[in-house]
């Protein structure tokens, strides 16, 4: 070997030793690293493949990206606990997740604001749909009542579970999947705050004791005992009351006093080596033509704006004054709170 070509490859050698050096010192990233795959965090079953078909596939993502793409399923709690749990180290790239899970990631530092160049659909966006510049639904869930139109009577609020004619045929959303929420919109309405948990908790331990109500595990759960005719009127979802009534179930949603209602978006993950390509993936879920490519699937309206509803989606239209009705939350302070509030549920209403 010539002295050039040994120096050149000493040179090789100690450059490669430098960047190695940098990389353990966590200043540079491993090129080894920017070929992880891009991991996508929501629920799984039917939601999640609606959102890999709206908003991945539909509108060429992968393809764009060049990227290899993982999907985990699991609950939105669950990946938020991870997220937190693995600060600094993201198992995620971007999650799926509500504004409250949202707010509670942004406070622990643990999500970055969009970069408002690579999300532009994002000011379409009503204020009811995002939080800052760090969350944007690209659909409006509400959680209001779904009722049994063949065997209860057209509720008049929330206050209608407790009617002894529906023993044993109520339920509740579970405290991890959406009954803490439901739980702090009910209070309110008792006289309660995000503070003073007490009006609500009473209330539901009243109706487990009393009208024997059934703890909803999931959506998928909640479909099920709507459909069987197992439960005649409960805390649920618009989307999921409409694809029922598509099926023939002879079920109505009611929007009532302090219906939560609530975007579904996804967060950057902070320390994502992916954020440009995350920002893209946020902008197709803000896309009106790709929401309604959602709506379609998921029974749920889209959040943009300029997403106009044709003649077979009329159906998921949220109606004139409804989200009027919703419960005004502060998430900050229902995130403090949670911890303490899930042991008295568990004392006070399982137990009950």
């Amino acid at each position: 070997m010539s002295k050039m070509s040994r120096r050149a490859a000493l040179g090789h050698l100690g450059r490669m030793a430098s960047a190695v050096a940098l990389v353990e010192a966590g200043l540079l990233k491993s090129a080894f690293a920017a070929q992880q795959p891009f991991n996508w965090a929501s629920t799984g079953g039917s939601w999640g493949e609606q959102l890999e078909k709206s908003f991945i596939d539909g509108p060429g993502f992968p393809a764009r990206t060049k990227l290899e793409l993982v999907h985990t399923a699991q609950l939105e709690t669950v990946s938020v606990s991870k997220i937190i749990a693995n600060r600094g180290n993201p198992p995620y790239d971007v999650s799926n997740n509500g504004p409250a899970e949202a707010v509670m990631l942004q406070e622990a530092g643990c999500i970055v604001d969009y970069d408002p160049a690579l999300v532009p659909n994002l000011k379409d966006i009503p204020p009811q749909a995002k939080v800052g510049n760090y969350f944007g639904g690209f659909t409006i869930m509400s959680l209001g009542l779904a009722w049994n139109t063949k065997e209860a009577k057209k509720p008049a609020g929330f206050k209608d579970l407790w009617r002894p004619e529906y023993k044993g045929r109520v339920a509740i959303p579970a405290y991890g999947w959406y009954g803490d929420y439901w739980l702090h919109s009910l209070n309110k309405l008792l006289g309660g705050d995000e503070d003073n948990i007490e009006p609500g908790l009473k209330a539901v331990a009243e109706l487990m004791k009393t009208n024997d109500a059934i703890i909803v595990e999931n959506a998928g759960h909640g479909m099920k005992l709507l459909e069987q005719g197992e439960v005649v009127i409960m805390p649920y979802w618009n989307g999921r009351v409409v694809a029922l009534q598509e099926q023939g179930v002879p079920v109505a949603f009611e929007y009532v006093a302090g219906t939560l209602a609530v975007g579904q978006g996804f967060v950057i993950i902070k320390g994502t080596p992916y954020e440009k390509e995350a920002c893209m993936l946020v902008n197709n879920t803000l896309d009106p033509e790709a929401q309604l490519t959602f709506a379609r699937y998921s029974k749920y309206p889209p959040s943009n704006r300029r997403a106009v509803l044709p003649p077979d989606l009329e159906k998921v239209r949220i109606p004139d004054g409804a989200l009027e009705k919703a419960a005004v939350l502060d998430y900050s302070k229902i995130a403090k709170h949670r911890a303490a509030y899930l042991e008295r549920w568990n004392k006070e209403v399982l137990s009950s």
